[in-house]
């Protein structure tokens, strides 16, 4: 594995990382990038007489001076910060487009992995929406308790605003460094990058913001953080490490998408499996070993078949109940068929998440059944055949998403997950009413 993919997995695995979430990451969900709003807002306004402007606006984003494109804006049109907030969200919300599949972003990678706290200098709402948030998003400014309860709760922290307050988005260089006199943010910002290393994506590194926030703030990045990026030169790498602190972390997008890289990179800093292609961030091939996506999933044998369950506690709550010895001897089936579908996920490098999640899944769909055909009929016979036959044809929804053809699970795994879940006595699965201390 590169080592810088390896210290950021051991950080990662120690709970020292929190993801700093760029403009780059809404791409697939067509919110605009800042320099595309300052372009829509430009091609709006600098018009006629003022198109001078535009040509003005252009070249200075071509050198991707953020800022001087919009004070060439508010200088020549009679456009102030409150108009450019309000015209931000306005094309925000005209272009920002829903996905249903999730294979085609990353926020349900990031989601999946164990982050408490996430950083955003994006104005949209992907990060709440994906992350499973037990709070609303906030700015970062308007946090008013203790800093030491920070990484108690999943939190979405906007540094730059949010589309629900036009006011609170900052794009000019006038809002900037009103934000940034703020002694009271800058103390917030230092209590998060001091006992945390930041895990940078989604941003080129080019644009204005971020490398005047770091370069103004550097003493509070001191330390180790991190920046994926895509096949950056060696000369952009360097620059980073010197001028900004940043360890870079390389993928090559060049045959493949910025998602699907950038998946494999973030399933190995969860991981740290070597069987994922540990080249993931050259983008060579030769002798890498088979990524975790192209492992094939084979399943159970016929002499997997032969296991004896009868001491497993999925089998004895099978027992107490007036089902079938046929219904219980294929009830033992697809438990086998399901373990050793798990065991094999799991050696392939697949999330322990992704599989709890799948895991969730199968729990609520037992509980539907539960109440409308136990608790309607009490027939623990007919119970567990609907919820089989419901598991038969189970839909993982988004979930499926995250496995490759060669992954997913045929009809009789499905059908043993319940059994899965039942094998384990913090779960309350149970056929009946009868218990086995009973």
């Amino acid at each position: 594995m590169d080592i810088n993919l390896l210290k950021l997995n051991r950080d990662y695995s120690e709970g020292k990382v929190v993801p700093f979430i760029g403009a780059g990451l809404s791409v697939p969900f067509k919110v605009p990038t800042w320099k595309e709003l300052i372009e829509d807002i430009a091609a709006k306004y600098a018009v006629g007489e003022f198109e001078f402007v535009r040509q003005a606006v252009n070249v200075l984003l071509k050198r991707n001076d953020y800022w001087g494109a919009i004070d060439q804006i508010k200088n020549f049109i009679n456009l102030d910060d409150q108009d450019i907030q309000s015209l931000i969200i306005e094309i925000i919300e005209e272009k920002k487009i829903d996905i249903d599949d999730d294979s085609l972003h990353n926020y349900v990678d990031i989601g999946l992995m164990d982050f408490k706290l996430y950083l955003t200098t994006n104005y949209e709402n992907l990060l709440y929406k994906y992350m499973g948030c037990e709070i609303y998003p906030m700015l970062l400014r308007e946090i008013d308790f203790n800093t030491q309860n920070l990484f108690d709760k999943k939190r979405v922290f906007h540094l730059h605003g949010h589309l629900s307050n036009a006011g609170s988005i900052v794009i000019s260089r006038d809002s900037y460094q009103e934000l940034y006199s703020d002694e009271k943010y800058n103390n917030l910002l230092k209590a998060v990058t001091s006992t945390r290393k930041l895990l940078f994506m989604g941003f080129s590194f080019d644009d204005q913001f971020i490398q005047k926030l770091i370069k103004d703030h550097k003493e509070y990045f001191k330390g180790q953080h991190y920046i994926i990026l895509d096949n950056p030169p060696d000369s952009k790498v360097k620059k980073l490490k010197d001028e900004f602190g940043l360890t870079t972390i390389k993928y090559d997008s060049k045959n493949s998408s910025h998602t699907e890289e950038i998946r494999k990179v973030l399933n190995i800093v969860a991981e740290g499996d070597s069987k994922y292609d540990t080249n993931v961030n050259t983008g060579k091939e030769g002798n890498s070993k088979k990524s975790a996506s192209q492992l094939v999933i084979v399943g159970a044998k016929i002499t997997d078949m032969d296991k004896n369950v009868e001491s497993n506690l999925f089998y004895k709550k099978l027992q107490i109940e007036n089902i079938t010895p046929g219904l219980i001897d294929l009830s033992s089936i697809f438990y086998v068929a399901a373990e050793s579908y798990i065991r094999e996920l799991k050696n392939s490098g697949m999330s322990i998440k992704v599989i709890d999640a799948l895991l969730g899944k199968v729990f609520i769909k037992y509980k539907e059944r539960y109440s409308d055909t136990y608790e309607k009929y009490g027939d623990s016979q007919q119970f567990v055949e609907v919820v089989h036959e419901t598991l038969k044809k189970i839909d993982f929804g988004r979930r499926s998403k995250l496995f490759s053809e060669h992954e997913v699970s045929d009809e009789d795994e499905n059908r043993g997950l319940i059994h899965i879940l039942a094998d384990d006595e913090k779960r309350g699965i149970w056929w009946g009413e009868k218990r086995i201390d009973d």
